[in-house]
């Protein structure tokens, strides 16, 4: 009892300690980008297929756009009677706001050449918008570095006009940001605009746009933003003001983080209409045919319609955290889809994130002292993060944003300050330290890697070689775990773990790791074999025979049964001790490990339990027959790539070889059939085949082919959107 007593005090005590090293650590930014990571991923789980509020529309200028409009109005920038042409549209469809995330800050050249001041288009424009009383404009309020050309220029007042009409009084608690240039629509088009709102984002350190401010301050004045402009004649504010974390809109309250911005809640399924099809439409309205419209007005009805450019030259594409390329306007139209839907991501408090951080550390290390069993020591804390993690994407899946990489941090320098305490205090035996190394790195790379020191585990040193990844995934493990307890989930994998290791280590393979569920391990690295394709895919062959095994131990438990899928990948990877001086890992990256992480995610489509690719196939040295499954461009990948299912080992009996020979030879004449469009005779081959996934996946799109060819220079390469 006094030892635990002991035990408890350091427990608490190594517990502030470890609260300390991650607030400094934290301080100096070390998670910052872990942490954008952290949520980038959550929002790409639980945003990346949202929908956008119905009452809003999008309208791009999009490369179709360019293209299309081009013979009618010339090449970009169009005239602005377009953008007039367009307001009349929507104001005719009964559209309840028409926003432009389009800057018009000067008159056309054409007006200023004849000293008329607006061309017949800018008056176009500005006759529309006063007109359909729903156009709102864009203006820019920023910083400026002052030098010896803008100095005279900085810090000039609103015109008193615009003030009067668009400014809204700062009721308090907003703080002055040192903004001192604006951009302003022409003059004339603001005065016939129903209201300016503000536009530019600043992207995050990493260039990803996460977060927006709601209201920009120039000289005491708050101007709102793009997003929130068209929603004020709703809310009827009579004051904004923003304290405690919150911005007050009237009746409604909106979360801002530490900085006072807003986290935009963004919706990834935004399906948006091309600017051109409105405009073909407009020219059947204006030859009298309304029964073909694309886009007929009342499609817009009661809508807040945005417009803004998702065309490559346009320069308006913006890393977010749901998409790599997002159009800035979609950022605008899902602000204001969270401000009408009530759709917020609230952030954790900092004091709250603080106490978070001590109760995992706390708990990590209180676990580890307290117990004598190393399975245990290293399971509590696992399952700590484990969990905590879990809650984090639960709470995420309720519009809450928990810390995750600082609590997870903590359990980590939890973890290494309880074995450093009993390191030092109670010294435990270093074979037992070897033997459990033993359980996750092959003989042969854990002897290199001794005998190598100063050589593998220097930070940042790497070689390209030639290797064949494996990547193997349990299928449907998120349904399989929630149906057992999180010892349950550890014990079932341990079962599957323990088998599959050992059958890479027999086929002389290095285990890099373990992905959650799935195994990821290399061959022909650290020590280099001329056969280390035939090894790969000889090795993911015995793991799927070994499957029946491992079911049976999971059966004898009362466990479910599991499925696994296997890709396989021969190229030119970067091998080295990748990490830092703090924390090294011994792995492989690069594109060609990427390409073997997606071919397992093939296996599900095409019903094959192994598929390798053809680097892999044409590696092959020995006789292991193989069918041809697809040609297929992954995604994330632009070059295709021919992927083959491996039938039969050398080894195995002379008519499991046999069978393996014959149906490899027919798959291959039912795939060149198809290839060559010829998809009668494919599709009668691939029924010839009997009942396989394979052949139903190739039966279906014969059909559909034959239904609906595809083009004439249609090359037979299948585009894979999904992971």
């Amino acid at each position: 009892m006094l030892l635990n007593r002991r035990k408890l005090r350091w427990a608490a005590g190594l517990s502030l300690a470890t609260v300390a090293i991650v607030w400094a650590f934290s301080a100096m930014g070390m998670f910052t980008r872990l942490e954008w990571a952290g949520f980038d991923q959550r929002m790409h789980l639980f945003r990346g297929h949202a929908r956008l509020d119905p009452r809003i529309a999008v309208v791009l200028i999009d490369e179709p756009s360019l293209q299309a409009m081009d013979p009618l109005v010339g090449r970009y920038p169009w005239p602005r009677s377009v953008y007039a042409d367009l307001i009349d549209y929507l104001a005719l469809g009964g559209a309840r706001a028409v926003v432009f995330d389009i800057l018009f800050t000067e008159t056309e050249k054409e007006g200023a050449a004849r000293g008329q001041g607006m061309s017949p288009d800018d008056r176009r424009l500005v006759q529309a918008s006063r007109d359909s009383g729903i156009a709102y404009h864009s203006m820019q309020i920023v910083r400026e570095d002052a030098n010896d050309n803008n100095r005279s220029q900085l810090s000039q007042p609103m015109p008193p006009l615009f003030r009067r009409r668009f400014a809204l009084p700062n009721a308090g608690g907003f703080p002055e940001r040192g903004n001192n240039s604006y951009s302003l629509p022409f003059n004339g088009l603001y005065q016939a605009s129903k209201g300016v709102g503000t536009v530019g984002l600043d992207a995050d350190t990493d260039g990803i746009y996460r977060r927006a401010r709601l209201f920009q301050i120039y000289r005491g004045a708050v101007y709102p933003s793009l997003g929130v402009v068209p929603l004020l004649a709703m809310l009827h504010p009579q004051a904004v003001t923003e304290h405690d974390g919150t911005l007050h809109l009237g009746t409604l309250s909106i979360p801002l983080d530490r900085h006072g911005c807003y986290l935009v809640n963004m919706a990834g399924a935004i399906h948006p209409y091309s600017i051109s099809g409105i405009f073909a439409s407009i020219e059947a309205l204006r030859g009298g045919d309304v029964q073909h419209l694309l886009i007929p007005p009342d499609t817009f009805k009661n809508k807040i319609v945005f417009i803004g450019a998702s065309a490559a030259g346009l320069e308006d594409i913006k890393a977010t955290a749901v998409a790599n390329r997002t159009p800035g306007v979609f950022i605008h139209a899902s602000i204001a889809g969270n401000i009408l839907s009530g759709n917020f991501l609230h952030t954790v408090p900092a004091g709250a994130k603080w106490l978070i951080v001590w109760l995992l550390a706390a708990s990590t290390l209180a676990a580890i002292l307290l117990s004598n069993r190393l399975a245990w020591q290293l399971l509590v804390p696992l399952s700590i993060a484990a969990c905590y993690a879990g809650w984090c994407y639960w709470q995420f899946a309720l519009d809450r944003v928990y810390p995750l990489v600082a609590p997870e941090a903590a359990v980590m320098v939890g973890l290494l300050a309880a074995f450093t305490y009993l390191a030092f205090t109670e010294g435990r035996d270093r074979r037992r330290v070897r033997a459990m190394l033993s359980q996750y790195v092959s003989p042969a790379m854990l002897s290199q890697v001794l005998d190598r020191y100063q050589e593998q585990l220097r930070a940042e040193v790497g070689v390209r070689v030639n290797v064949s990844i494996l990547f193997s995934d349990v299928r449907a493990f998120t349904s399989i775990s929630e149906r057992l307890s999180a010892e349950q989930v550890v014990d079932l994998l341990n079962t599957h773990f323990s088998v599959m290791s050992e059958i890479i280590f027999e086929h002389q393979g290095t285990l890099d790791k373990y992905i959650g569920d799935a195994i990821m391990a290399f061959w022909g690295a650290p020590i280099p074999v001329a056969d280390h394709a035939d090894r790969a895919v000889a090795a993911a062959m015995r793991m799927q025979r070994q499957l029946a095994l491992v079911n049976r131990r999971l059966t004898e438990k009362e466990y479910p049964v599991i499925n696994i899928g296997i890709g396989v990948n021969t190229g030119e990877v970067v091998l080295g001790n990748i990490g830092s001086v703090r924390k090294l890992d011994y792995t492989v990256i690069g594109d060609n490990v990427n390409l073997a992480s997606r071919l397992e995610g093939l296996t599900s489509k095409y019903g094959c339990p192994v598929i390798i690719s053809e680097t892999t196939f044409q590696q092959l040295a020995g006789d292991i027959p193989c069918a041809p499954v697809d040609l297929v461009r992954v995604k994330g990948r632009r070059k295709p790539v021919r992927i083959y299912w491996p039938l039969a080992l050398p080894d195995d009996e002379a008519t499991t070889v046999a069978q393996a020979r014959t149906l490899s030879r027919s798959v291959t004449d039912a795939f060149e059939r198809y290839l060559h469009h010829d998809w009668a005779r494919a599709r009668d081959l691939y029924s010839g085949l009997g009942e396989l996934p394979l052949a139903e996946v190739f039966i279906s799109r014969c059909d559909e082919y034959g239904r609906q060819p595809p083009p004439a220079d249609w090359d037979g390469v299948f585009t894979q959107t999904s992971k």
